[in-house]
């Protein structure tokens, strides 16, 4: 009977984990995203076939959904230009393919001049990328339009494809501002439940189990933990982008005081990492390891309700633990360790005082943050900010860079060559091999989608392109075989539509297996022979995944060529934050954010740069281990460092310490400082006459100068390896031992 109800209570558990995963993708503002684009282009296909028939529904839908992929949360001004330009320069792109369709010759010439242009507009940022592809994408698709009869056809079809693009802005725009308020509060969500997964990793740290993960430090196990660190990163940079701007609605001052803490949780989170390694091993085989990882699984789930009531906007289910439970751990430690004295000893009660000390001041945070939810309804003044620039990604379309790309060695201009490219090879192919087909720009189509500037990315599209495909092509074999009603049909074009939009970010496999959906369907409305495009599509895609491939390959821009500018920018960052943590005086709390907030896009981006390395071909990949040892150190100096700055509130509120203190600061700072310039050398051991005191101050800065002579030991292998891949890329010398 004992163990029926631990298996009930187990089979419970996992149906409220997907209950509450599938939670977290139907209200993200991603699926948000998706439900705008899909009920916009459906409504206005709608409209276009209650005045014109199937024609004007085709064109007018196909206005909407071109633009719709330009559709991201950004504010009002922004969002105007974007849209404006994928309705313009899409309606160009739309009008070149289609009058030249009567010349197939001149289309061979105007297609991969056009993709030439759209992969131009990735310079301006990600957010651009989404805009390349609107106009790759009706460039594509009107490949498969007859070419027009007459000039009144002609121009009637533009018309109407701006038309439903123009009218599509405006539908955007109006459910833009409406929804901005709700957007912030997801992307909210979004941070605080990444957070939630790095909390729990860091609490199975501790817990006595056999398939325990290695702790932070520990071997190429400590991967998981930085790829947690990355997944925090990434939204929090999203969050920054969304919350801090237009900050004009009711409840826009409790969303940007909930990022602050969030923000000092995060800093927290991280200082709470750097002793797991040596409490284990002290504690190892007691009952107080147990106490911290369950104790951290409870902020894990504090952090994951609070997540969840953020995306239902409702009140949190219950109270956020109290920082008070850690005071029968502190027992159990002592219990544990007994009368002992010995130096050892002495260090094990500091570290895991110190650790308490910083897992009571999340939890503290975390009930700055319920009670900053609770206060919605009735928002407080909004908090002081530095200059916002400062804070958000520099979203702007500025035409005067485009000039300094048009060069060979610019990596945007041959993404673009490539893009191009590939677009040519794949209309020869269609043309020669496959005239006979009604979808033969699939395979233009499938480049369109799979090739980015990135080998990396490309490589992980195609295989997720793949995928998706071949699950897509199988869901629509079965749903037609039921011989479903154009009312079934038409919800599962619904479905479909708000899905491929859901996920073009996120995971794109999904977004891949819903196009395919989305297109047999369409296929299947227009009663077309489902089963032969069936055939068609997987053979297409295979083909366009082999062109996309085999164009990667073409002026390749390799992760490595980019490592030693992320490398310094690193560094530099490092350096900045070391500086004002180390200062005197607690500096004012703006250049600290700031400071903080350069830290962390320098390791989401370094962190990016060596995931995409990984996905390479081999001979590409240029010193792995020491750019992963790097980034490792990089983390836990940055621990280290937050760590100290949580010790010196705790050992002085007020932010002022003994001269004597003050002279180790300055020393540590100094080393610190003069291993993190580029120009250092490691001839200067670290601080090992600091490791053996009893000082709690003094412990931190001796940890903090190890990391940092580490960093400087492994930045200048890793320079050095650099270097002597530049020089053989460029042929100037020799190939890297």
């Amino acid at each position: 009977m004992k163990f029926l109800i631990q298996d009930r209570r187990a089979g419970l558990g996992a149906a409220q984990g997907a209950i509450n995963q599938l939670s977290r993708v139907v209200f993200s503002r991603y699926f948000t995203s998706g439900l705008i684009s899909a009920t916009g282009t459906l409504a206005l296909s709608f409209v276009g076939y209650a005045i014109g028939g199937m024609s004007a529904a085709l064109s007018l839908g196909s206005g909407a959904l071109m633009v719709s992929f330009a559709d991201n949360p950004a504010p009002v001004g922004l969002k105007v230009v974007e849209l404006l330009f994928a309705s313009f320069a899409g309606t160009l792109c739309f009008a070149s393919v289609w009058a030249s369709a009567a010349h197939p010759w001149v289309q061979l010439a105007v297609v991969p001049l056009l993709g030439f242009g759209a992969g131009l507009v990735s310079l301006w940022g990600k957010r651009a990328v989404a805009v390349a592809f609107c106009l790759l994408f009706i460039t594509i698709i009107t490949l498969g339009i007859p070419a027009p009869r007459n000039l009144g056809e002609f121009a009637a079809g533009t018309g109407l494809l701006l038309a439903g693009a123009l009218a599509y802005t405006v539908y955007a725009l109006l459910l833009g501002r409406w929804l901005r308020s709700r957007v912030k509060q997801q992307a909210l969500a979004e941070l605080i439940d990444s957070m939630s997964a790095y909390t729990r990793w860091q609490g199975s740290v501790y817990l006595r189990q056999a398939a325990r993960p290695a702790a932070p430090g520990e071997g190429d196990a400590y991967a998981q933990a930085a790829a947690l660190q990355g997944a925090v990163n990434d939204a929090l940079q999203s969050a920054r982008d969304l919350v801090l701007r237009e900050g004009h609605g009711p409840r826009d001052a409790v969303w940007t005081h909930m990022l602050l803490v969030a923000l000092d949780l995060f800093e927290a989170q991280l200082a709470a990492q750097i002793d797991a390694a040596p409490l284990r091993e002290t504690f190892d085989g007691s009952d107080v390891l147990d106490e911290l990882g369950h104790g951290m699984q409870r902020s894990a789930d504090a952090l994951g309700a609070l997540a969840l009531a953020l995306l239902y906007d409702r009140e949190t289910p219950q109270p956020s633990p109290g920082p008070q439970r850690w005071d029968s751990v502190q027992q159990r430690a002592d219990a544990w360790l007994g009368a002992r004295d010995d130096a050892e000893l002495r260090d094990a009660r500091e570290q895991l005082h110190a650790q308490l000390q910083t897992l009571r001041q999340a939890d503290r945070l975390i009930a700055a943050l319920d009670q900053a939810y609770a206060m919605r309804n009735a928002p407080p003044a909004t908090p002081d900010l530095p200059d916002v620039r400062l804070f958000v990604s520099a979203w702007r379309y500025d035409p005067k860079r485009v000039p300094a790309h048009l060069r060979l060695g610019s990596p945007i201009f041959r993404h673009a060559v490539r893009l191009a490219l590939a677009l040519g090879l794949s209309l020869l192919v269609s043309r020669l091999l496959f005239s006979h087909q009604t979808h033969d720009y699939w395979i233009a189509l499938t480049i369109a989608v799979i090739l980015r500037p990135n080998y990396g990315v490309t490589r992980q599209r195609i295989r997720d392109r793949l995928f998706g495909t071949i699950a897509g092509c199988l869901l629509v074999a079965l749903f037609v075989a039921l011989n479903p009603g154009l009312d079934w049909l038409l919800a599962a074009l619904f479905l479909a539509m708000a899905l491929a939009r859901t996920f073009v970010t996120t995971h794109y496999r999904f977004t891949a297996m819903a196009g395919s959906v989305l297109a047999l369907l369409l296929a299947q409305l227009l009663q077309e022979n489902t089963h032969i495009l069936v055939q068609q599509r997987l053979l297409d895609t295979a083909i366009g995944a082999a062109l996309a491939w085999a164009a990667s390959h073409v002026l390749p821009r390799w992760e490595y060529l980019d490592a030693p500018r992320q490398l310094r920018e690193l560094l530099a960052a490092l350096a900045r934050y070391a500086q004002v943590v180390l200062a005197h005086e607690a500096h004012e709390e703006r250049e600290f954010r700031v400071a903080r907030k350069q830290l962390f896009d320098s390791l989401a981006a370094i962190t990016g740069l060596y995931g995409r390395m990984l996905e390479e071909p081999q001979a590409q990949r240029r010193a792995p281990q020491d750019l992963a040892q790097i980034i490792t150190h990089a983390y836990l100096l940055a621990s280290q460092l937050a760590s100290l700055r949580l010790l010196r509130a705790q050992l002085s509120p007020q932010g002022r310490i003994d001269a004597h203190a003050l002279q180790w600061i300055d020393l540590c700072r100094e080393r610190v400082l003069r291993r993190l310039t580029p120009s250092a050398s490691a001839e200067a051991g670290p601080p090992e006459d600091w490791l053996a005191s009893d000082d709690p101050l003094l412990a931190r800065l001796s940890r903090i100068g190890l990391e940092a002579a580490r960093i400087g030991q492994i930045r200048q292998r890793l320079q050095r390896e650099m270097r002597a891949a530049e020089a053989q890329a460029h042929g100037t010398g020799p190939t890297p031992a």
